[in-house]
């Protein structure tokens, strides 16, 4: 038995942090509802969340690649909540739910009647969970949020490059997948306080401050030290690991190395073929390597391309140091390493046939049954899930002709 089996969770989320929460409770047996409006959202047909303006087709195209990655192991029902009947549907819902996940800007759920003050007191043990982009209050807290957004605000772009260089985002979207462990964590906490207070729970949390927890050693810089660190080039914070440390171009591809720093410096040279540089004044320090970084990350460039990725792991190596290839996701998904610890997973959908995807990153080793549902069509449960709530066939066959649900 998976330890969340008997937690019924409801979850209106979309898009990607919220939805990701949801499907990682799903992985370790809840049971997740996923309840989404009759055309699906946005991100099923590879849209930015909250684009209403959908392509025009009959439904039956497959759900995108994003779409899939956020939403295994829930089941799927499709209603109208701005109807009647749509919100009749979801008040039954929440009636016995253990946990509501939702990722609307403030205010919106209480138009719907679906806010934490309406639920709870119908539901005094819900757990009821909102993430949004900035926060519950202040002046940017309806303003839609989003991970490039957050990155923006919250220190990471300022932090992206180097001195003089262009700004950039990071390509990865953490924020949105970094918080969505972070609102899963605050779920079990609340779970485990109503186990033990025999109380529910009202939990918020935004990408913002879900990205300044996940900054919190290069912030404390700042707070602490009051060391504004901007423009931090290819590696780690100088003062942390200065140059040669970072990262170059092989003849093949890119390589990582945080060694060359302090007395490894003479080592690093001659390992490199730039024994010219040992006794280079511009390079004798750390100080001075981090002064004149620009000039020497030129000279290594050049080095550095001269051999494989592979050699330089090797010289590296014997040279008791350390130089690692940075792989590509082709490189990285043919490698042993991912394929012996089952990062992998293939489910089975119904549209797109066998789907790849990155399997649950707790694995309970003491528990043999796993679940491995695909995402849901839109509404491919409705008409189950109606049934459960006592809703008859023609009572479904109604609502559906009145364009309140979708089966």
């Amino acid at each position: 038995m998976l330890p969340l089996e008997k937690i019924k969770i409801l979850d209106f989320s979309q898009a990607y942090s919220a939805p990701l929460c949801a499907m990682m409770l799903g992985d370790m047996g809840a049971k997740v509802i996923k309840v989404e409006r009759l055309q699906g959202e946005s991100v099923r047909r590879g849209r930015p969340a909250g684009m209403d303006e959908m392509d025009k087709t009959n439904g039956s195209e497959a759900d995108s690649s994003v779409f899939l990655a956020l939403n295994r192991n829930k089941k799927g029902i499709a209603v109208d909540i701005r109807q009647k009947e749509g919100i009749e549907i979801t008040r039954k819902l929440v009636k016995d739910a253990d946990v509501l996940i939702e990722n609307f800007r403030p205010g919106v759920m209480d138009r719907l009647g679906l806010g934490y003050e309406e639920v709870s007191r119908n539901n005094s043990q819900i757990v009821y969970a909102s993430l949004t982009g900035w926060g519950d209050k202040g002046p940017l807290a309806h303003k839609i949020g989003g991970d490039m957004w957050a990155q923006a605000m919250g220190g990471v772009v300022s932090r992206q490059g180097s001195v003089g260089g262009a700004p950039s985002l990071s390509s990865v979207m953490f924020v949105d997948q970094g918080t969505a462990g972070l609102m899963a964590f605050g779920i079990m906490v609340a779970l485990f306080g109503r186990q033990q207070q025999g109380k529910g729970q009202y939990l918020t949390i935004s990408l913002l401050h879900g990205l300044l927890h996940m900054e919190s050693t290069e912030i404390s810089e700042y707070l602490v030290d009051g060391r504004l660190v901007t423009k931090i080039g290819r590696g780690m914070p100088p003062h942390v690991t200065p140059p040669p440390a970072g990262v170059y171009t092989a003849e093949d591809g890119d390589v990582l190395t945080i060694f060359g720093v302090g007395s490894q410096w003479l080592k690093f040279c001659k390992v490199l073929g730039v024994e010219e540089l040992e006794n280079d004044e511009k390079f004798a320090t750390d100080a001075k390597r981090i002064e004149n970084r620009d000039e020497l990350y030129l000279i290594l460039d050049k080095a550095f391309l001269k051999k494989t990725r592979a050699k330089w792991q090797e010289l590296f190596k014997k040279a008791r140091m350390r130089c690692d290839p940075c792989l590509n996701y082709e490189e990285l998904f043919a490698h042993s390493q991912v394929h012996e610890n089952e990062i992998i997973t293939t489910i089975k959908h119904p549209v797109r046939g066998d789907i790849k995807s990155i399997s649950s990153p707790v694995k309970l080793h003491n528990t043999e049954k796993k679940i491995n549902t695909p995402p849901p069509l839109i509404g491919e449960h409705t008409r189950e899930i109606l049934q459960e709530l006592n809703y008859s066939d023609q009572e479904i066959d109604d609502l559906v002709k009145k364009q309140v649900i979708k089966i």
